[in-house]
């Protein structure tokens, strides 16, 4: 089953906040966003659909993936972003 639901970017830099121990900043680059937690890098964020890229909606499975690479407690993840729960 695939899933389409999508996370701001902005969301998922405030659950890193306050789930993430270390977390540092996000780093936009040339295809994709960088985000340092945690003293790890998770380098596959996209950057969104094309256009104006203020808060790009991120799709939700990237998102856990970056929540398992980084070593994020998942139930403070889900607390943050209900929308990860399956």
């Amino acid at each position: 089953m695939v899933s389409s639901k999508t996370i701001s970017l902005a969301e998922i830099e405030r659950m890193l906040r306050a789930c993430g121990t270390d977390f540092s900043k996000i780093v936009q680059k040339k295809h994709r966003h960088w985000v340092y937690c945690n003293g790890l890098i998770y380098r596959g964020l996209p950057l969104g659909k094309h256009g104006p890229r203020k808060n790009p909606e991120i799709e939700i499975g990237h998102v856990r993936q970056l929540v398992r690479h980084l070593g994020i407690d998942p139930t403070c993840a889900e607390k943050q972003i209900p929308t990860l729960r399956h």
